[in-house]
């Protein structure tokens, strides 16, 4: 399952084009400091046939397993899989393991750097930012006096803070667990899923009560901003879901709804050893557009705005090892 990622911004003018950019997100035609990247890195071709995808982070190692190409980009750029566009098609069929580890801790940010330059190294990445008007939601609040939902609480935990990143900080990327969850296990697999990542509390991690959980039909957030909830929404709906409520801080809240039938939500196959088990979907549950303004006093508008597209320019098949 796969966790998810947006920003907000204002319609452009016309669509902006970047300089190609190689793997690790810079111009390919001018010189770079040395790129982070791990000391250790295996990429493998994994034909296993099996449909999940996991994830899991160490603060210094990162195991990938059963990985489409398309979903390293994802994880790399902290994009939603909507952003990445371009490439030969089996960057979603072939599927690859790779077990990389970092001469030190490092940060979220910074394994994501490291991953960069191993997508630019191995499978010889190059690639482009644009911003390109599309479809968007805003997420605002549903009801005229602004009150809110019984399933939407403020949190008695701001994780972002707790994880030095500011009240309302930036929220956990879509290719993993939420950014500092040390030990994180995920799956991913069809679209619209998410990724389930619980971080356990110890020295140096989030606190007990910081938690990200999406299932099918069934997302619960603890100490986090409705950023993330807008991007969780936006993995569900296939489009820019931007945060326009206006409200600040860190929440607590669990929206139960019914998968729409394109399957959205679903996931396929079952979970990995280790994650936790999904529980059942409630087939009397409302659609997600009810869901909100029933439990959460929010809703959907339907707008146009610009989106971050990540171009890909060239790629090839990995140098294995």
């Amino acid at each position: 399952m796969k966790t998810l990622l947006l920003t907000a911004g204002v319609l452009a003018a016309a669509a902006l084009t970047a300089p190609p950019l190689d793997g690790r997100g810079q111009s390919a035609s001018l010189e770079q400091a040395a790129p982070a990247r791990f000391e250790v890195a295996s990429v493998k071709r994994n034909s296993s046939g099996e449909t999940v995808m996991t994830f899991n982070n160490q603060p210094n190692r990162l195991v990938l397993t059963n990985v489409a190409v398309r979903q390293l980009i994802v994880r790399a750029y902290q994009v939603q899989p909507f952003q990445v566009t371009g490439g030969p098609a089996w960057l979603a069929s072939d599927r690859f393991d790779i077990n990389a580890t970092a001469l030190e801790t490092a940060t979220p940010a910074q394994m994501n750097a490291m991953l960069q330059t191993l997508l630019a190294e191995r499978f010889k990445l190059v690639l482009h930012r644009e911003n390109r008007p599309g479809d968007v939601f805003h997420l605002v609040k549903a009801r005229p006096d602004g009150k809110l939902g019984e399933g939407l609480k403020a949190a008695a935990i701001d994780c972002a803070a707790f994880r030095g990143r500011g009240p309302g900080g930036p929220a956990p990327g879509p290719g993993g667990p939420p950014s500092g969850a040390p030990g994180g296990l995920g799956r991913a697999a069809g679209p619209g899923t998410g990724t389930v990542a619980v971080p356990a509390p110890g020295p140096g991690g989030a606190p007990g009560g910081c938690f990200m959980m999406i299932g099918p039909g069934r997302l619960e957030l603890s100490g986090q901003p409705l950023s993330t909830l807008a991007n969780a929404l936006a993995q569900q709906l296939g489009r820019p879901v931007r945060d326009e409520t206006g409200l600040g801080g860190a929440y607590d809240l669990t929206l139960t709804f019914m998968p729409d039938s394109t399957g959205r939500g679903m996931p396929i196959g079952p979970p990995p050893p280790g994650a936790p088990e999904l529980p059942p979907i409630d087939p009397n549950a409302p659609s997600l557009t009810t869901a909100l303004a029933e439990q959460l006093g929010l809703k959907l508008e339907a707008a146009r705005g610009p989106m971050e597209m990540i171009v890909i320019d060239r790629i090839e098949q990995p140098t294995e090892d």
